[in-house]
């Protein structure tokens, strides 16, 4: 009982994540560290009085070595006294160990094929609500958000604050949502039966749950367009074609259906979809980007020089907020309490060195995600590896001009997705129990 309580709690609180202002409010993470916590606690006695598994298998270890990378720098900069801003310092390395012990629950609870699949439809039940309520809330300008009372805002953002934080969300959606239809594709054998694979294929897709899935994905297209997020829509759009191409080479036994399904997915869905709900205000928004009108990338110049005040140890997580208008060379037309670039916040708050060893561990995972797609025999670890695949890549992409991470369900969102990765890197044989 406790070990599937622990799990279906870990799926109701991914989705919930976004829910409550995108978690991002000190009210709204609290509650997250909160349920983590009592979960790990629960895990802690199970463990002792049934002795189940307590610690993750080892191959999702990168994860751990990751996020712990962050924690030693949180802690020593606490401990020597090097963060100037030590209360934010410590209200983040508190949100750092729930992360931690977030991702230890999620690689300990999910040991199985078909907790894979449920993590994934967790997912996808999430970004699938906040994708119908931004789009209602978007196509209804008179209607006063029912969650928390919120003013209507030109560009959707759903429950989230700000429009390309759910524009990150949803892609990081619409990435492991493909790549868990891919999985369900059937490999034909020969060239000679494609038709008749091809049109039994189709009936089946007409009765099965690859269609529930493929109509969630155009409401999840829709509101992406209509967040008129430029980087999320182009970042998400490059990374699936850059993917898509790596699979139609290296995937492993790929099914034949597989570049039809990328190609209808760019032209039903940005086409059609794009044109039904006006994605020119998205275009005209790409054509009319200036930088003589955008601060942002005076935001990062500006931001440069405190890394130079302090490159090895950082200036203290959390500390970007209060430090930046030391080093902000003119007013903006807006308030910016974070760098616009994750790339340079994280070198910013926690030095040249930590901020190396994080980056170097997420592309260590990303290989094994890719090694995932073109060795791995099961098409759903395949499947699942290319949606994780294409979601980091999105994201590193993603975050050169924005600061998703700093929303706790994006990061805690983004982390849940590392782990599926790192799990379909397991042994095949301890990974098929049904419950």
């Amino acid at each position: 009982m406790f070990n599937k309580f622990i799990f279906y709690s870990i799926c109701c609180l991914i989705v919930w994540l976004p829910i409550p202002l995108g978690s991002n409010r000190p009210w709204a993470w609290a509650i997250s560290e909160i349920v983590v916590f009592v979960l790990f606690l629960l895990h802690s006695l199970s463990h002792s009085k049934m002795q189940t598994a307590f610690f993750p298998a080892i191959k999702t270890w990168p994860i751990f070595c990751l996020i712990g990378a962050l924690l030693i720098t949180l802690s020593l900069q606490l401990a020597f006294d090097l963060s100037l801003d030590p209360i934010q310092t410590q209200i983040l390395l508190l949100k750092t160990i729930s992360f931690f012990l977030f991702a230890w629950l999620v690689c300990v609870y999910t040991h199985s094929k078909a907790r894979i699949s449920k993590i994934v439809y967790a997912l996808i039940i999430a970004g699938l609500f906040q994708a119908i309520y931004a789009t209602i809330l978007n196509l209804s300008p008179n209607l006063s958000t029912p969650l928390f009372g919120l003013q209507y805002a030109e560009r959707a953002n759903g429950s989230f604050i700000y429009h390309n934080h759910l524009a990150n969300y949803l892609a990081m959606i619409l990435a492991i949502s493909i790549g868990f239809i891919i999985s369900e594709l059937k490999i034909s054998p020969n060239s000679y039966t494609k038709v008749r694979y091809y049109l039994r294929d189709i009936i089946q897709s007409m009765l099965s749950k690859k269609l529930i899935i493929r109509l969630s994905l155009i409401v999840i297209v829709v509101a992406l367009l209509l967040t008129r997020s430029r980087m999320g829509n182009v970042a998400f759009f490059a990374s699936l074609a850059i993917m898509g191409l790596f699979a139609l080479r290296f995937y492993n036994k790929k099914p034949w259906s597989l570049k039809y399904l990328i190609a209808s997915f760019f032209a039903i869905d940005i086409i059609l979809v794009g044109t039904i709900f006006d994605a020119e205000k998205l275009q005209t928004r790409l054509i009319e980007t200036s930088f003589v009108e955008e601060t942002r990338d005076e935001v990062v110049r500006d931001s440069l020089t405190l890394i130079e005040n302090l490159p090895i140890t950082g200036s203290g997580g959390g500390s970007f907020y209060g430090l930046f208008t030391t080093s902000q060379s003119l007013p903006y037309s807006g308030f910016y309490d974070h760098a616009h670039n994750e790339y340079v916040q994280f070198a910013i708050e926690f030095g040249l060195i930590s901020s190396l060893i994080v980056f170097v561990l997420l592309i260590y995972i990303f290989f094994i995600v890719l090694k995932n797609m073109t060795k791995k025999e099961s098409s759903l670890y395949k499947g699942v590896s290319f949606g994780v695949a294409t979601s980091m890549l999105f994201m590193m992409i993603h975050i050169f001009v924005d600061f998703p991470l700093q929303a706790t369900a994006n990061a805690m969102t983004f982390i849940v997705i590392m782990c599926l990765g790192l799990l379909c890197n397991s042994n095949e044989r301890l990974t098929n129990r049904r419950y």
